[in-house]
């Protein structure tokens, strides 16, 4: 039969997006799949489509970012103004209604009523309500949902309810929320059905090596929890000192995810990763998961999880956790919405590695259920028995080869003892009919182009399954070419090969073309490393381009340092670390700071080295910016030992690349007044090594005062009271942001004022297009600076008032000039002239 998937955006990425693929790759083996994207916001989907399965789409909006509106702000796609004009078949109270319109609504009817597919699949209340709407009766009309009756408003409740009872089919991916829904909202004459969502089984599980990482993915959502994660963490962590927390995924927390952290000064402990496209790869690098949703409707990363061969840690949340997880068997089951209950079961799993392995053993065996090779059973029995039922009421006709059977007991060919979850939800909604005996779909994963093996002893081996004539390594001005060998093999060893420490990017060759390598599947294990047991550095880790081409990062030195720790806490940087090789111990080492742009330039703090290769510093910001306030420069970090020997500072052994996105590092300001000052703030270059960074601190003085007087030629005098005694050494002026002359700057010098606590400054603005005869009113917007020579910065003249200053002219007119404070901390100087015999006679008249 013909199948298609109805899906709100298949080239975006989520729980969803992977279901789909999931079920639509099982299906493939023996039916005809399409998936129909509503919208395609980007060129190719970020989650590979399965082979066999058709993708189309039906409004391209991948011109978003210069495209008019419509109504309620509905950008107008494709230059069509139905796109501006809200939707009628599409419910608007859909959490995806804003992006609807009346484009997507024809699009979509015309799809449904033209479209030769036995079953249209709904994969979202909108798209559930749109199909019950517009679809024809031959058309299978089956509603996914694929979160629960509980996360939707009573608004979309309502339509769901008047329309749902035009489908043939609602699918649950829990019996619990079928239960739910069979109460509080029956369906009648529509089966009600509870399938769980399925998962492959990877290519790779995590290999059984304690990691000391734990793995949490999906969307930074309110729902998720991840702050009682990075809670629950953070109070145990000191307990076990060598694990670290990696977080995957993007959404609308991670702002305040990354300030949690900085507040616990957990940033080397618990990092956020940013999305994944494989987060299969992500979990094979865990000891174990942690799952913290308050509420989940299946738990897909739990299972994910599972099937990579890691044990669990989740909150017992309505729906799906419960009935995934066998607690303390598989995983571990803690209260919902309890940071306390969580750190427990982290710590549990944390501190006890034979029952990790012993749970990560049932839950490779158990997860086995989910595999989609047994879950498409379940769907293809109901779309068969749904077929029948449209043939048996004449609105369609089955050729006598595809009329399903009915099942007999002889006829049962599965193991009698096997579970397969999901089953129909027993009770007078669900309508279940007899099971259909079918073989197990065959699997129909295609393998990659290239699969990427990283280990332990910093070697990346590519194998292909087309060996190309040859694979290049590539930066701006070098290149290494590798030949394949025999088995389609290139082993990378930057050790022997002596790559430079860069970011490499990987091509084929075949022929005479050149095209990045694609299609990847990356397993690295052996990682982290203990710097203990590291002698030196030389690694090739690879990673995908934000376009999905192969990388590899090499990391290499003769020394180096690995970072540990950073600590920023009382005006004062702390670094802790270890040096590679087993360094003598060395009191006499010293922190070695150098300005990037002028080595010459150099800070020096103790670092001394213990037996143990571990070292601290402390780093005084003062220090590093004294006479260099407002300048914004890059400092380079080495660690020197006594017999002068240099050390890289950096972090590599985790196998993790760009530190730079995943750690941000508090800041400390070092004022020595209030009008100039240095922000110094540890961080990661594009090469994951540790640095400095300064940058100008605001003024914190005010303008209580200005005042704009005419001069004769054009010219005007610029009288400005500050709230403090202007600093030695700093510098004022005023600078014209609008207005003729904008882009000048004037200098303000300092004049003697009565009071003690207060600075007067005085300049001369020229050249603004007044020296001419009188004309129309003028404007213009000026903002005052001060700071130390050559690194300026704003000050804020919000509390001026306004004030006007005249002066008579030669040539019979009054020249005033008026100064208007703004909201933005600019004033505005307005310029009038006025001929005085005019103005008399008006006035007299």
């Amino acid at each position: 039969m013909k199948i298609t998937y109805l899906i709100n955006d298949m080239y975006g990425i989520g729980g969803t997006v992977r279901t789909v693929a999931n079920q639509a790759a099982a299906l493939t083996a023996r039916h005809e799949v399409e998936i129909v994207s509503i919208f395609r916001h980007r060129e190719q989907p970020v989650l590979p489509v399965p082979p066999g399965v058709r993708l189309t789409w039906l409004v391209d909006t991948r011109d978003k970012e210069q495209v008019p509106v419509g109504e309620d702000g509905r950008p107008l796609h494709e230059n069509d103004p139905r796109a501006g004009q809200p939707p009628e078949v599409f419910p608007v109270e859909d959490g995806r209604g804003d992006q609807h319109s009346k484009l997507t609504d024809d699009r979509l009817t015309e799809f449904l009523s033209t479209t030769d597919s036995d079953v249209v699949v709904g994969t979202r209340p909108g798209l559930n309500v749109a199909i019950a709407r517009a679809a024809p009766d031959r058309i299978v009309k089956i509603g996914q949902e694929h979160l629960t009756f509980e996360q939707h408003k009573d608004s979309l409740r309502k339509v769901m309810a008047r329309t749902y009872p035009s489908l043939d089919a609602f699918v649950t991916v829990t019996e619990a929320d079928a239960r739910t829904y069979s109460v509080r909202m029956p369906l009648p004459g529509v089966r009600l059905v509870a399938i769980p969502n399925s998962v492959p089984r990877p290519a790779f599980t995590a290999d059984g090596a304690n990691t000391r990482t734990i793995v949490s993915a999906g969307r930074l959502a309110p729902s998720k929890r991840h702050d009682l994660l990075v809670e629950a963490f953070a109070g145990v962590a000191d307990e076990h000192p060598d694990w670290t927390l990696r977080i995957y995924g993007r959404g609308s927390q991670r702002g305040r995810l990354a300030k949690q952290v900085r507040q616990l000064g957990m940033q080397d402990r618990i990092w956020l990763m940013g999305p994944h496209p494989r987060v299969e790869e992500a979990w094979a690098q865990g000891a174990f998961a942690a799952v913290t949703s308050s509420e989940e409707p299946f738990g897909m990363t739990i299972v994910e999880a599972m099937r990579s061969g890691l044990p669990v840690v989740s909150t017992d949340c309505p729906h799906g956790p419960s009935s995934i997880i066998k607690d303390h068997q598989d995983g571990i089951l803690v209260p919902n919405r309890s940071a306390t209950g969580i750190a427990q079961g982290l710590a549990e799993l944390m501190g006890n590695e034979p029952l990790r392995r012993r749970m990560a053993h049932a839950a490779l065996s158990d997860s086995e259920r989910f595999d989609p090779a047994r879950v498409v059973r379940l769907h293809e029995q109901l779309f068969d028995e749904l077929r029948l039922d449209k043939a048996q009421s004449g609105l369609i006709h089955l050729h006598a080869t595809t009329i399903p059977q009915a099942r007999g007991a002889a006829d049962d060919v599965e193991d009698p003892d096997l579970y397969l979850p999901g089953d129909p939800v027993p009770g007078p909604a669900t309508g279940a009919g007899g099971d259909i005996p079918r073989a197990p779909a065959p699997r129909t994963e295609t393998p990659p182009a290239c699969i990427v093996e990283a280990t332990g002893d910093g070697l990346t081996t590519l194998t292909f399954n087309d060996p190309p004539d040859s694979v290049v390594l590539s930066v701006p001005g070098e290149r290494h070419t590798h030949v394949p060998d025999e088995q389609g093999r290139v082993v990378i060893d930057p050790a022997t090969e002596h790559l430079t420490a860069r970011t490499w990017d990987v091509l084929r060759t075949d022929g005479e073309r050149t095209s990045p390598v694609e299609d990847v599947q990356i397993h690295q294990y052996g990682y982290p490393l203990r710097p203990e047991e590291t002698l030196d550095l030389a690694l090739a880790v690879p990673t995908r381009s934000a376009k999905g081409r192969l990388q590899v990062h090499v990391r290499r030195a003769s020394h180096h340092a690995e970072i540990e720790h950073v600590e920023v806490h009382d005006g004062l940087i702390t670094l802790q670390g270890h040096g590679l090789g087993a360094p003598v111990p060395d009191p006499r080492a010293r922190l070695a700071v150098r300005l990037r742009s002028s080595p010459k330039v150099l800070r020096e703090f103790s670092a001394p080295v213990a037996a143990s290769g571990k070292f601290t510093a402390v780093v005084d910001p003062a220090v590093v910016v004294r006479g260099r306030h407002g300048e914004s420069e890059r400092w380079e970090l080495r660690l020197v030992l006594s017999d002068g020997t240099e050390y890289t500072v950096g972090r590599h052994l985790s196998g993790v690349v760009g530190y730079k996105r995943i750690i941000d590092y508090p800041s400390v300001e070092v004022c020595p007044n209030r009008a100039y000052g240095s922000r110094v703030q540890p961080y990661y270059t594009v090469n994951d090594r540790l640095a400095l960074m300064t940058s100008p601190v605001p003024p914190t003085l005010r303008v209580e005062a200005a005042n704009v007087r005419p001069r004769h030629r054009g010219k005007m005098q610029m009288d400005v009271l500050l709230d403090m005694v202007l600093p030695e050494g700093a510098e004022c002026a005023v600078e014209v942001v609008r207005g003729e002359g904008a882009g000048q700057r004037f200098p303000l010098h300092e004049v003697p004022v009565r009071t003690v606590d207060a600075s007067r400054l005085q300049g001369e603005l020229k050249r603004l297009g007044l020296e001419g005869e009188i004309g129309e009113p003028r404007s213009w917007q000026l903002r005052f600076l001060v700071g130390p020579p050559g690194a300026l910065d704003r000050v804020p003249a919000r509390a001026v008032p306004g004030r006007t200053h005249r002066r008579w002219h030669h040539g019979g007119f009054v020249r005033s000039a008026t100064v208007v404070p703004l909201d933005s901390g600019d004033v505005r100087v307005t310029v009038a002239d006025v001929r005085m015999v005019a103005a008399l006679r008006r006035r007299i008249h």
